[in-house]
């Protein structure tokens, strides 16, 4: 056994989120001593990248928007910099499945009031948008705000298409606020979406940026060269021996002089500890000395997801284009996939030219059994679900499968309330969350919550 470590910091957690708060600590405020216990043999969480037969086989997150300033400096202030890559410009086409048809996402008002993207009473209750009924009291359901806002066609089209993009999730049963903050926001301050979108054109001409559109968010997916892990991998070598792989904390208490975590390793004792970990696992740890933190952290729960990336060597294996960003899937079309990104149009440099290259999710809330499919089902998922939507049914010359058990946490009604009950708690016992279980899912909202959460323990520790 190893003897015990002494910390001003200890981090429980090497993915992302604990990586970059370890970082942020020394970048932003000179603290260089902070330990990070990871219980694996690899840092980085569910950013995972494998470079394979010229393919760039990302397991988890394909990429992450320019829109936030932390990611970007931080990737520069380690040495990144030249290592991004933007999304090319053939990916700013999005699609939707609707009644078994792809149909581009509108990109303008104009585009979308003669799209077929929605019927024709579907596009006339969007643009009623400025006269919909105020906002309830209470937390609200994404849905059911979309449905009073831009009306009911629309939520299950393209709403709920959105959440099964960033959350995997059911939109009847998500937070707005939790989920989609600046939305809830936009209503409270404008008290129209259609006014608040207006309002943010108007500044982004000023500015000479680029804002939001019906598209999707502003800014322009980025990744690096050589895929997403490079930057926790670079992070990861910056902490050297302060990154302690295969490092399970089994415990936390407290002496007089602190924190004490106990690991298989010997314990380590610190001033402040911050949990970097999916919620289970915190409530888990925290139960004997937060118990009020170990309540509402364990009622945040996850969904399953598969990936599934196939190659295929003839561009024209399906007897269309595959170009532009992808599709997503309502859960009405019940289709069996929650969609496809189009890899080899996103970033052309993660695959070789000019083979066709797809990711596409399976499971999440909507059909959680779907994930843990065996091999040879899910391939038949997906080959069914394409033949259905782009046409053909090829084989693919190369497949690569990745499962997350514990995919995507879902902020369910209630879940900002339960998270703030939480931090109360924690922060009484000198302890930190911070994480894709709390305020935001994305790599960018993780790489955030880090950076604040480094500040909190910097001026207490």
């Amino acid at each position: 056994m190893s003897p015990s470590i002494d910390t001003r910091v200890a981090i429980v957690g090497g993915g992302i989120t604990g990586l970059a708060a370890a970082s942020w600590l020394e970048l932003d405020h000179g603290i260089d001593d902070a330990v990070v216990l990871e219980a694996s043999d690899r840092a980085g969480g569910k950013i995972r990248s494998e470079l394979e037969a010229g393919h760039t086989v990302e397991g988890g997150p394909q990429g992450f928007l320019d829109n936030a300033p932390d990611t970007l400096e931080l990737a520069r202030r380690v040495g990144l910099g030249g290592a991004l890559v933007p999304a090319a410009d053939a990916s700013a086409d999005r699609f939707i499945l609707r009644a078994g048809r792809l149909r581009a996402v509108p990109t303008s008002p104009v585009s979308f009031a003669t799209s077929d993207l929605l019927p024709l009473g579907g596009r006339l209750r969007v643009f009623a948008e400025p006269f919909a009924r105020r906002r309830p009291d209470g937390d609200e359901s994404v849905f059911d705000f979309a449905a009073r806002r831009i009306g009911r066609v629309a939520a299950e089209v393209l709403v709920d298409s959105m959440v099964t993009g960033v959350f995997a999730g059911d939109s009847r049963r998500l937070s707005l606020a939790a989920t989609f903050p600046r939305m809830a926001a936009m209503e409270a301050e404008h008290g129209s979406l259609t006014r608040a979108l207006v309002a943010r054109m108007r500044a982004a001409r000023r500015s000479g940026g680029r804002s939001a559109g019906p598209a999707g968010p502003g800014g322009t997916l980025h990744t690096f060269d050589g895929g997403m892990e490079l930057l926790p991998r670079r992070l990861a070598d910056r902490l050297g021996d302060r990154l302690r792989s295969e490092t399970a904390v089994l415990g936390i208490g407290r002496d007089p002089t602190g924190l004490i975590l106990e690991t298989g390793s010997g314990p380590v004792r610190a001033r402040r500890v911050l949990l970097a970990l999916p919620a289970d696992r915190a409530a888990r740890l925290l139960a004997g000395l937060a118990p009020d933190a170990a309540e509402p952290l364990a009622a945040i729960p996850t969904v399953p997801i598969a990936v599934v990336m196939a190659s295929y060597a003839d561009p024209g294996a399906f007897g269309r284009p595959v170009d532009g960003f992808g599709f997503l899937v309502p859960r009405a079309e019940n289709a069996g996939i929650l969609g496809t990104l189009y890899c080899h149009s996103i970033f052309p440099g993660q695959a070789p030219a000019p083979r066709l290259f797809l990711r596409t999710m399976i499971g999440g809330a909507r059909e959680p059994g779907l994930a843990g499919l065996g091999d040879d089902a899910l391939v038949g998922s997906v080959r069914a679900a394409h033949a259905r939507i782009l046409g053909r049914d090829p084989d693919p010359d190369r497949v690569w499968i990745v499962r997350w058990a514990e995919g995507i946490s879902q902020y369910t009604i209630g879940h900002l309330d339960r998270v703030a009950a939480a931090e109360r708690a924690a922060r009484a016992a000198g302890i930190e969350l911070a994480g894709s279980p709390y305020r935001g899912v994305s790599v960018n909202d993780c790489i955030r919550q880090a950076r604040a959460a480094a500040g909190r323990l910097a001026a207490t520790s």
